[in-house]
């Protein structure tokens, strides 16, 4: 698709929403009996039929627009029916798809950036080595080890049971099948909990169906990125995604997603094969509540494109005479039949689940268990990155007595500890694992992992402890990773450990969290504390510290925008508005939509429409974003071509532009004075807009602009304050400004001869020297 192919389609899906937004004004409907009806915020209507925004899903859109048409035909309005025959005819989901093929190729950029490097020679990561399907084992693909049983010899570091098929492998089988015969690209999903067998089944299909095939299996986000960044995956090839929701979490999980949905667009036959959680999958699939942050649309798109197959936990039926059946001639699966029923876990018994949980529950080691409750809390909680050993050793103080800390010795009581969690149940798994080197060979040293099965069914069972205060201070003192301290941060605040939640989120920032500014927001909302002059200005500082591309500005903006309305603080709106402003200047364009809501709840409906248009025409030309006109200079020009606002001091949103804003425009101006029209100074004023005029006159004082001092000058004559404007020309020459000594020289030569000589004599000693003015 070209990029004009592109802008169009989602120009028509826009304009197609205003369409309807502008119908919503002809017929008898309400905003809040509209959103009713749908089932959507009125906050999201309006993003919708106000801003043109356009949605993740199509249903919405579908019902809305089935709602307004009805109502369009019983109206009385004249001009209903003109929309009536304009809409009608639109067909919503291809036009929603048409959309989402067009922002796909943002996504592309990344793939076609590799495939240049390569092209280029410019050196790239190493793709992730491939080899056949047959060639593969199963412990190198991720199955899991199985109890070995008393029959059965020792030595074996890995295995294998026989394998006892259930209805959902012929699913499997079909789908590969069919996939192996019709070619194409597309992504098999198996849903099931941990250690029921999705990975066996997977492992067991692809070898039956396509055992020639070459399988490739990258085991990070970034080596899926890396891996669709190159040369494209050759037909007859099967991407391995055992446990697809970890990939997806990683940082780079969204840029693999979408690397992922351009990779379907192929032709083939490539087989995706991934598996994943149930609870993992139902948090990528969730639509973000209003004003949360998207980190999953990637990912929700990716997987609605999947055929799903879930993995049931037990075996049942057939399948379970069947495996009883089998029991007889294997070791291993002698060992679960004796002590599982009919309908029981098999698969977690067959990998030691419940030996695991013994483990844990029951240690006769008190030690081992506190640094096995402290992982799996830690896990629960949301860290993703491997555990640190000092953080589990101090968190584990917090699990014990007072008498259990003093009777211990302090030297040896952690490394006693560890051993036990680490201890190999039936030679299979262990509660906390090494962590493979990510380069070289060998364990990470001083970091573990916690072992899948007792993230998923230990932390269910802890779902309402709450940590105590060693498990937090451990967190804030030994984690490094911002995004899992973040979301530590946010459930400390769910369990009301406020000033804990805020500690965590401060120390999320320094580590570089971009989501702990709205972390903070979003508590220091709850708490009331945002409504402080104290709990702003620090949200505040922290927001522009915050490397984010205007997002975490933006976040607070339209927080402060919302309390400011609803309680009529100008002060607090004005604020807002500044924030916001500063958010599109530094590349976040949904700021402009939410500055413009501000306006227009201000009553400056045209400057509001003028930004939006400004603001589609930089989202839809994302390359001349380095060229982009700053938000004041857009309302100052707004202002100058007789659109804008009346100018009342008080009123006028130039009236509220502030020193920041100010200051980046003055800026701007001095590389790039065609920004504003010629003459603007005179004509501003002229206006009535005489604050924001010598504001900015001002400020291209301070950042050297050439003409700055006579441009002022002009100005605070023409306000009858004479002696302020003969200063500035004087302050100017002492500066160092050739061009005011020499027009002061020409003014004074005939009245005033004394200084001219004095600023003769300054001229000659500053020569040649750049003076800094200093604020």
């Amino acid at each position: 698709m070209t990029s004009r192919q592109s802008n169009e389609a989602e120009e028509y899906f826009r304009a197609s929403l205003l369409s309807l937004g502008n119908l919503l004004g002809l017929v008898d409907v309400s905003w809040r009996g509209l959103a009713d009806q749908v089932g959507v915020a009125s906050s999201t209507l309006k993003g919708w039929l106000r801003r043109g925004l356009v949605p993740d899903e199509v249903d919405g859109v579908k019902k809305v627009a089935a709602v307004l048409l009805a109502a369009a035909r019983s109206s009385k309005e004249p001009r209903a029916a003109d929309f009536v025959a304009r809409l009608d005819h639109v067909d919503w989901s291809a036009a929603h798809r048409a959309v989402q093929a067009a922002r796909g190729e943002g996504c592309s950029r990344s793939a076609r950036a590799g495939r240049a490097q390569r092209a280029q020679g410019v050196p790239v990561h190493t793709p992730t080595p491939d080899r056949e399907v047959h060639v593969w084992t199963a412990d190198q693909l991720g199955v899991h080890a199985a109890v070995a049983g008393e029959r059965r010899g020792g030595g074996e570091e890995f295995v294998l049971p026989a394998y006892v098929p259930r209805a959902h492998d012929e699913q499997v089988r079909d789908w590969l099948r069919k996939l192996v015969e019709g070619g194409g690209t597309q992504l098999l999903v198996l849903r099931g909990g941990s250690c029921t067998g999705k990975t066996r089944t997977a492992f067991e299909a692809v070898r039956e169906v396509m055992p020639d095939w070459r399988l490739v299996y990258p085991k990070t986000a970034q080596a899926v990125v890396e891996l669709l960044s190159g040369v494209p995956l050759p037909a007859g090839t099967v991407l391995w995604l055992d446990d697809l929701h970890r990939l997806l979490a990683e940082s780079a999980g969204e840029q693999a997603a979408g690397l992922l949905r351009e990779l379907l667009d192929q032709p083939g036959p490539v087989a995706a094969v991934a598996t994943i959680w149930p609870d993992k999958y139902k948090t990528l699939v969730s639509t973000p509540l209003e004003g949360q942050a998207d980190r999953y649309g990637q990912a929700r798109s990716l997987l609605a494109r999947g055929s799903m197959v879930v993995v049931p936990e037990a075996f049942t039926g057939e399948a379970w005479e069947e495996f009883v059946r089998r029991s007889a001639a294997d070791a291993s699966l002698c060992a679960v039949a004796a002590s599982a029923g009919e309908g029981g876990s098999v698969a977690q018994l067959l990998a030691a689940g419940p030996e695991l949980m013994e483990h844990w529950q029951q240690a006769p080691q008190i030690y081992g268990k506190a640094v096995i409750s402290a992982a799996i809390d830690a896990r629960r909680l949301g860290t993703r990155a491997p555990l640190p050993e000092v953080f589990l050793q101090h968190a584990a103080t917090g699990y014990l007595t007072p008498r259990e800390r003093a009777e211990v010795d302090p030297s040896s009581w952690f490394r006693d500890a560890l051993d036990y969690a680490c201890r190999p149940i039936k030679q299979v798994t262990s509660a906390l694992q090494p962590v493979p080197h990510p380069t070289g060979m060998g364990p990470l040293p001083g970091v573990v992992d916690l072992a899948d099965y007792l993230e998923q069914h230990a932390g269910a069972l802890r779902w309402d402890h709450v940590p105590p205060a060693a498990f937090w201070d451990a967190a804030h003192q030994h984690l490094d990773t911002g995004q899992d301290i973040n979301r530590l941060a946010m459930q400390a605040f769910s369990r009301g450990r406020f000033r804990i939640s805020r500690t965590l989120y401060l120390r999320a920032h320094e580590r570089g969290s971009a989501d702990a500014v709205e972390g903070l927001c979003f508590t220091y909302t709850e708490t009331g504390r945002i409504l402080t002059a104290d709990g702003r200005e620090e949200l505040v500082g922290l927001a522009h510290d915050a490397d984010g591309r205007g997002y975490s500005l933006w976040y607070l903006g339209s927080t402060l925008a919302s309390i400011g309305s609803d309680e009529s603080d100008e002060e607090v709106c004005a604020l807002a508005a500044e924030l916001l402003a500063e958010s599109f200047d530094a590349g976040h364009v949904d700021a402009a939509f939410s500055l413009a809501e501000l306006w227009e709840d201000s009553g400056h409906h045209e400057d509001a429409a003028r930004l939006v248009a400004y603001a589609r025409q930089r989202d839809e030309h994302p390359a001349a974003e380095a060229a982009v006109v700053p938000a004041l200079a857009a309302r100052i020009k707004s202002v100058l071509s007789g659109v804008g606002s009346a100018p009342d001091q008080d009123q006028s949103v130039l009236g509220h532009a502030s020193h920041r804003e100010v200051t980046a425009l003055a800026h701007r101006l001095r590389v790039d004075p065609s920004l504003l029209p010629l003459g603007w100074q005179a004509r501003l004023a002229g206006l009535g807009y005489t604050k924001v005029t010598e504001m900015l006159l001002r400020a291209l004082l301070d950042v050297g602009a050439t003409t700055a001092p006579f441009d002022l000058e002009r100005f605070l004559e023409s306000e009858g304050r004479d002696s302020e404007a003969a200063a500035v020309l004087l302050s100017a020459a002492r500066d160092g400004n050739d061009r005011a000594v020499v027009e002061l020289v020409s003014r004074w030569s005939a009245t005033k001869p004394n200084e001219v000589r004095t600023l003769s004599v300054f001229s000659v000693a500053t020569d040649r020297v750049t003076p800094v003015r200093l604020r």
